[in-house]
């Protein structure tokens, strides 16, 4: 399914003879030629030497009349080494696109079974996946194709076939939306919760396609410790607005929380659940649930409002505020199957030194309301 692309070698050369280089004539990116490099440096240290298969296709990807380059790293040739780039059959495939000053950034980036480009204005590249990569419940054999679609900042997938043939991609012109949304995380999937944090990571940094991976396996570490808080919070909520959970009743449904014998002024119960803090307050009755965390020098270990999405809950961050370096709150309005709305506020610190604290605070307000819509914006923390 594979179509020849260009070797270093010999891109100059095909590059002069195509119409759509006569526009611009435009140099290799220098962003290009250095992943170009970094194969042939990988190569040699695995002991080969580079050969002479063409890997780069040189095409206007986006539509936008530049030339862009499609680099597939299982077609580069590593004599001696055959297999250096193509693991069990798949290797990556990267997709760079160019602006008028021949800047380029690469905008996809992913490890495929297969890829082919068909001709278009601009031309439709698809692509062929396998085993997990194809989504919750696939099997390791299964596999699945999809057809790339620019969106203004990147490549989404506009048509989506499960168990498709690498050599029977989708054909060009077949029915379907105009995007394919994210895997959602409620799916409760390990495979899709991954693919779509690696997503959203390349999406806003293509430079993370190096890390995404490593990085989205710590974070699933995080949600899945964050399981029992989030099923302990979700049992706090009311049935309906208006209503209100007793004290009695939020115990009964939280038997894996240790409870204090007697609570600590000014909540109304206090306990321990796994490494969190619980405290309860309100008036006679919960009016809030709070879990907090705290270590010194230590990285966050719990993502509650993943935990909670995976477990269906709707969160919609509403407001932030930047408090510091790896320091800032997030406040979030919430819904959840047969409950009642609800505010969640996540207070959290990443110690900047070791020897400083990190926290991680959440508390769930039973009110009923939601929270007021406030700046979302410049709170990376």
């Amino acid at each position: 399914m594979r179509i020849l692309p260009i070797s270093v070698g010999t891109l100059a050369a095909a590059l002069l003879g195509s119409p759509l280089v006569a526009q611009t004539r435009s140099p290799i990116p220098a962003v290009v030629l250095t992943h170009m490099h970094s194969l042939d440096t990988r190569c040699k240290a695995a002991g080969g030497r580079e050969g002479t298969r063409r890997y780069v296709i040189a095409q206007d990807f986006n539509g936008d009349g530049l030339l862009d380059y499609l680099l597939s790293e299982g077609d580069y040739e590593c004599i001696g080494r055959p297999v250096l780039f193509r693991q069990n059959g798949q290797a990556r495939v990267d997709i760079f696109v160019t602006d008028r000053a021949n800047n380029a950034r690469r905008v996809y980036s992913d490890t495929l079974v297969g890829y082919r480009v068909l001709a278009g204005a601009p031309p439709k590249v698809q692509i062929a996946r396998k085993g997990g990569l194809c989504g919750a419940g696939s099997s390791p054999t299964t596999q699945c194709a999809a057809q790339l679609a620019w969106n203004g900042q990147g490549f989404g997938e506009a048509v989506s076939v499960n168990n498709a043939k690498p050599g029977a991609m989708v054909p060009p012109g077949t029915p379907g939306p105009s995007s394919l949304p994210n895997p959602s995380p409620s799916q409760g999937s390990e495979v899709v919760w991954k693919v779509k944090c690696r997503s959203d990571l390349v999406r806003r940094d293509a430079s993370a396609a190096r890390w995404a991976d490593d990085e989205c396996k710590t974070r699933w570490e995080h949600v899945v410790a964050s399981s029992p808080a989030a099923d302990f919070l979700m049992s706090t909520l009311p049935a309906a607005s208006g209503a209100r959970v007793t004290l009695d009743e939020l115990k009964r449904h939280a038997p894996s929380v240790r409870w204090a014998a007697r609570p600590t002024a000014p909540t109304i119960a206090n306990g321990r659940l796994g490494n969190l803090d619980v405290a309860v307050a309100g008036p006679g009755q919960p009016g809030s649930v709070s879990l907090g965390w705290s270590e010194v020098g230590a990285e966050i270990p719990h993502d509650i409002v993943e935990a909670m999405r995976l477990k269906g809950a709707s969160l919609t961050q509403r407001s932030c505020e930047k408090t510091g370096a790896g320091a800032g709150t997030r406040t979030f309005a919430g819904n959840a199957p047969g409950r009642a709305p609800f505010t969640m506020v996540v207070e959290q610190q990443t110690a900047p030194l070791g020897h400083m604290q990190s926290y991680y605070t959440v508390e769930v307000r039973l009110d009923g309301r939601t929270p007021p819509q406030g700046p979302t914006s410049g709170c990376d923390f």
